[in-house]
């Protein structure tokens, strides 16, 4: 009997229930050198301050210059430089920073709180001059 290319075998669809309880297949095995390779993949947080955190640093006043926390939590200050530019971005990171979510966190230096708090102020501070000034040019 002739098969034409259309036909399609019934044994395609077929289901495997025949299996050995103690046969691995192939997609089973578990890869070597798991915990290596996530090692790997994973970033790690700069645990200094990068270059442009330092200038970001310099740029401000030096009542709200944060010389602790760059001292202390680099990484944290490393981040509060890459949002700082997107006011959302950067409220929502102050938030997950000031406020215990979880219950566990032992929270930080009050020098260094201190100087999140002051930062935070800052920030705001300007977006808000910046927005009547926008809304005064707006108007004129």
């Amino acid at each position: 009997m002739l098969r034409s290319d259309n036909d399609i075998p019934s044994d395609v669809y077929a289901v495997e229930t025949t299996k050995s309880p103690g046969v691995r297949t192939s997609s089973q095995q578990v890869p070597v050198a798991l915990d290596k390779h996530q090692r790997l993949r994973k970033a790690t947080p700069a645990e200094t301050p990068l270059r442009r955190t330092l200038d970001w640093a310099e740029s401000l006043p030096p009542r709200v210059r944060p010389k602790s926390l760059l001292r202390q939590y680099a990484r944290v200050a490393n981040l509060i430089a890459a949002t700082w530019a997107d006011l959302e971005s950067f409220e929502t990171y102050m938030e997950s920073l000031l406020i215990d979510k979880r219950g566990s966190r032992k929270g930080f230096p009050p020098d260094v709180m201190a100087e999140l708090q002051a930062l935070e102020l800052y920030r705001l501070a300007i977006q808000d001059r910046d927005t009547r000034w926008t809304d005064v040019s707006k108007r004129s």
